[in-house]
């Protein structure tokens, strides 16, 4: 399943193409005997089977005689609205820059981040209660009050009078079944970001989010020693070194790739087929955060959305009734997952390419024009992070009563302050730096 491409210092953006129906990818330029078949057009019979696929499940021809019921006919037809859809987008949503596995699961994952961007305006439109009703469609347990655990409710490291252990309370955190699916989630976020630096931004501002919110929701109520040692020092830095890790080997292979038919042996054929499920190539980011103002603010907008992202995880599932277990919050996890992978990468050539261009605005193309467009997955990632705090804040409203707690209110406006002034000084002596700079220039000439 090999493929060659053009190499590129970054992702090529698509041009028009002479045909809608053209299988290529603007980004192949050859494919693999082997895999020349996943490469071909199939739009026509991809159309017929869903057809007939749409005729025999809804009994169109009436060759069932035994309807079903109103509710499962309704879950029938969403089904086929959603396969229809993700059908549709497999075969004519707009192009990416991605091509591994292959370019196809990146228009079905634009298909299904759409979707949920969709399904999140629905819910915006009903009260509280009647969303809660429209989960309880596909999960009939859901729709009742949650009973969150409070993981701060005794935060003793020692604990002699424990039957079991002396450290019972240290052992059940430790021993929590999130601990792990949190140490994979920042492995996750290491291969997304790829910049230790920012990474650690987004660790200890998640822990900032969670002392700010604690008031709010029972979940966030953590002990000192839970929140800065077991998960900053240690779950999240062993989650960035694994990920940094896999990073450095993966780029070891380099970017250039022989076909799986090309290969000599069955178990190298393995590796390679195997390989088709890493990315390409795997590029450094360097985000600067602190090289200019400009870039500040523009880093800063990206963890601020990443951040609400993850809060809201929290918050929607807690003013929705679902439970921590329950696979809808699975399922949400890895829609933004598969959102944020392009996204990321979108929006890191977005604002790279804007600083090019302003260095080289002389010399511009109307090809390099383009990267001041704001890319798909950047687009519906910003929009669906909006959505849902529009939901969290319209169905929160009679759950979150309590006051902000006056420490917090005082410390955020002093940190706001101090970040206004210090970006406004920084400001100024840019501005200044590089008016001298011109100045000199012009004297020269």
């Amino acid at each position: 399943m090999g493929v060659s491409t053009r190499s590129s210092s970054r992702p090529r953006r698509i041009r028009k193409m002479s045909s809608p129906t053209k299988p290529e990818h603007p980004l192949i330029e050859d494919v693999d005997p082997m895999a020349s078949f996943f490469y071909t057009p199939r739009a026509l019979t991809v159309m017929t089977v869903g057809l007939l696929a749409l005729a025999y499940f809804s009994d169109a021809l009436g060759l069932d005689p035994q309807r079903g019921s109103w509710e499962s006919r309704v879950k029938g037809a969403l089904w086929a609205l959603v396969g229809a859809f993700l059908g549709y987008s497999a075969l004519y949503a707009p192009h990416t820059f991605m091509i591994r596995p292959h370019p196809i699961v990146w228009k079905l994952v634009h298909g299904v981040t759409l979707l949920y961007m969709l399904f999140l305006v629905f819910l915006l439109f009903l009260e509280a209660d009647q969303a809660r009703q429209v989960f309880k469609f596909a999960y009939p347990e859901l729709g009742v009050p949650l009973d969150e655990r409070a993981y701060g409710a005794d935060c003793r490291i020692r604990t002699p009078e424990h039957p079991e252990s002396p450290f019972a309370n240290v052992r059940d955190t430790v021993l929590d079944e999130f601990v792990l699916a949190h140490l994979l989630g920042w492995v996750a976020k290491t291969l997304v970001f790829r910049d230790w630096k920012i990474l650690l931004f987004l660790s200890i501002g998640f822990e900032l989010m969670e002392l700010t919110f604690h008031h709010m929701l029972p979940n966030f109520n953590e002990c000192w020693w839970d929140s800065w040692i077991l998960d900053v020092l240690l779950c999240n830095n062993i989650g960035i070194l694994i990920g940094l890790g896999a990073l450095q080997r993966r780029s070891q292979y380099g970017d250039e790739w022989k076909g799986v038919s090309e290969q000599p042996t069955l178990l190298l054929k393995t590796k390679r087929l195997l390989l088709q499920f890493t990315p390409e190539s795997v590029e450094q980011y360097e985000w600067k955060m602190m090289s200019s103002p400009k870039r500040f603010v523009q880093c800063i907008v990206l963890a601020g959305f990443c951040l609400a992202c993850e809060v809201n995880a929290f918050f929607m599932k807690y003013v929705l009734w679902i439970p921590p277990r329950n696979m809808l919050n699975t399922y949400r996890l890895f829609v933004f997952f598969a959102m944020v992978i392009p996204a990321v990468n979108e929006y890191y050539y977005y604002v790279t390419d804007r600083d090019n261009n302003d260095l080289t605005s002389g010399d511009m193309d109307d090809d390099e024009e383009g990267s001041h467009k704001l890319g798909v997955f950047t687009w519906i990632f910003l929009s669906c992070t909006v959505l849902e705090f529009l939901i969290i804040y319209k169905f929160g409203s009679e759950l979150f009563s309590l006051p902000w707690p006056p420490h917090i209110k005082w410390s955020w406006l002093a940190v706001g302050l101090a970040t206004l002034l210090f970006f406004c000084a920084w400001t100024a002596k840019a501005g200044l730096g590089g008016t001298r700079q011109s100045t000199f220039k012009a004297k020269r000439v």
